[in-house]
């Protein structure tokens, strides 16, 4: 090809020498002509649909053409009355997009321009412009769960809601989410549910007891905000006093015949380890229930330096333990101390509990729960469940202060068992001996595995937490649990754990 090209131009360079010589014309040794000036792009804009009032998201489209080019893309142009400063041209290669136009006010009339730009820079001198007229309607919002008005709750509480947004996207909605009057700073999020931080509740770092009103509102994506809903209940101090020392969570109901010797087993033990009224809080969980989320557990649980539970000889599922667990378990990893007692806490192999074995995998130092084969009225198999007999001893070996604590405690009935299930009581697969601070002895546990009864367990946590869960209610103890000092066996196995926990330390 080059070849043929220098052929050709010898060729032409030969013609014209001999035109010249024959007197056809003579050489002048410049080019005549003139450069053609580029030629700008025009631009074409349109929308499908009416043009008059339209919602406030709308889907445009463009195209242009270059007689002498190409079009290497567009600069669109959008001038909203709401945004006066935003004059600003934006660069793209699409030839549409979908543009959401601020409207909080719930009409707007913006300009919209396009202009093609070729493959020399030009840009279309005279681009179209489409004057819109924008409506937005408000998004509404409704608090479907919330706390009653004669609730209350310590410095913690979790909402959910529903909302819609008639001309839009509902998934599109932010929320805003304030307490009382603080408006100008509220919690954001795009979700339908939110957990208030504690930290809100207070005011120059004090918390006030009282009512509180949580408020909602939706603001959609073209910036209309809605009315707020909003929900008015009362929030306690965790304790009378300065210094929060000790929650006490009682999920034993009133209908329980045992329920005031429940009580007054936990509540007497800690007048025995030197409490003052205005340094702890008990919570009658069955009528007084401040908890609906598992940061609920947290947050609440983290105004407190030890936490307590007892469920007594219940075999009801507990569904407060099983949305509380992952609570727990950050209360334990943040320092906390915790302590839990009852029937059937943990759930796994052909028996059910609120609790997992991966919780007591991960922060009670054991490999899970024992299984043994057992057989029951419905199923015949491993099971991790186990009942007791009627003569069972259980063998405390409390730390308290580097002494151990050893009094037994005797059980001199057989534990409620749930139908199909082989009974109330676990078994912790441990992985250190020291930790275990209560044992089941020879010949208390059916079925009978050895002497590897580990039925309660206490386990120091990374950043000085402590974990101590007990699978047997120690107020099933006989002889019974005496008021003030006259203490049974499971008041001395209680107080010792309230020792162990530090309560009785300054």
């Amino acid at each position: 090809m080059r070849i043929a090209r220098l052929l050709f131009l010898a060729a032409f360079v030969a013609g014209t020498l001999i035109a010249a010589a024959t007197g056809c014309g003579s050489l002048t040794g410049k080019l005549t002509g003139a450069m053609k000036q580029n030629t700008p792009p025009n631009t074409v804009l349109f929308v499908n649909g009416p043009v008059d009032t339209v919602n406030h998201v709308v889907h445009l489209y463009w195209f242009g053409s270059d007689p002498d080019g190409s079009v290497e893309g567009f600069e669109w142009q959008l001038k909203n009355p709401v945004a006066p400063a935003d004059t600003a041209w934006n660069f793209t290669t699409l030839t549409d997009s979908i543009f959401t136009v601020q409207a909080p006010d719930g009409y707007t009339a913006p300009v919209f321009s396009v202009r093609a730009v070729d493959n020399a820079g030009a840009r279309d001198p005279s681009p179209p412009r489409q004057t819109f007229q924008f409506s937005n309607q408000a998004p509404t919002v409704r608090l479907t769960g919330k706390p009653l008005p004669t609730d209350t709750t310590f410095a913690s509480v979790s909402v959910t809601w529903t909302a819609t947004d008639m001309d839009g996207d509902a998934s599109k909605l932010v929320f805003l989410v304030w307490l009382d009057g603080n408006e100008a700073s509220p919690e954001i999020t795009t979700a339908t549910s939110l957990t208030m931080p504690s930290n809100r509740f207070l005011a120059g770092g004090v918390l006030t007891p009282g009512p509180r009103k949580l408020f909602v509102r939706a603001i959609d994506d073209g910036g209309r905000a809605g009315p707020a809903d909003s929900v008015t209940w009362n929030v306690r101090r965790p304790v009378a006093g300065p210094r929060a020392r000790l929650l006490i969570l009682d999920e034993v109901p009133r209908i329980n015949a045992a329920n005031l010797r429940f009580d007054t087993l936990y509540s007497n033990s800690v007048a025995r380890v030197g409490l003052t009224t205005d340094q702890y809080t008990i919570v009658r969980l069955e009528t007084s229930n401040p908890f609906r989320t598992a940061e609920d557990f947290l947050q609440t649980f983290k105004l407190f330096e030890t936490v307590v539970w007892y469920r007594g000889n219940e075999i009801t599922f507990s569904t407060l333990l099983r949305t509380a667990e992952s609570g727990i378990a950050q209360y334990l990893d943040a320092g906390g101390r915790f302590y839990l007692d009852g029937l059937y806490l943990f759930g796994g192999l052909n028996a059910t509990g609120p609790l997992s074995e991966g919780f007591a995998r991960e922060h009670l130092n054991s490999r899970g729960m024992i299984g043994a084969f057992t057989v029951t009225t419905t199923f015949a198999d491993t099971s991790i469940g186990f009942g007791n007999t009627g003569t069972s001893v259980f063998l405390p070996r409390v730390d308290v202060a580097g002494t151990l604590a050893r009094d037994s405690i005797y059980v001199r009935q057989v534990l409620q068992v749930r139908q199909g299930e082989a009974g109330g009581l676990r078994q912790f697969d441990f992985l250190d001996r020291n930790q275990i601070v209560l044992w089941g002895a020879p010949g208390t546990l059916t079925p009978a595995v050895g002497d590897s009864t580990a039925v309660g367990i206490s386990v120091p946590q990374p950043l000085g937490g402590l974990a101590v869960v007990v699978c047997v209610p120690p107020g099933a103890a006989v002889p019974p649990v005496g008021a003030g000092t006259v203490a049974g066996s499971a008041a001395r196995f209680v107080t010792n754990i309230y020792r162990h926990l530090g309560l009785d330390g300054p």
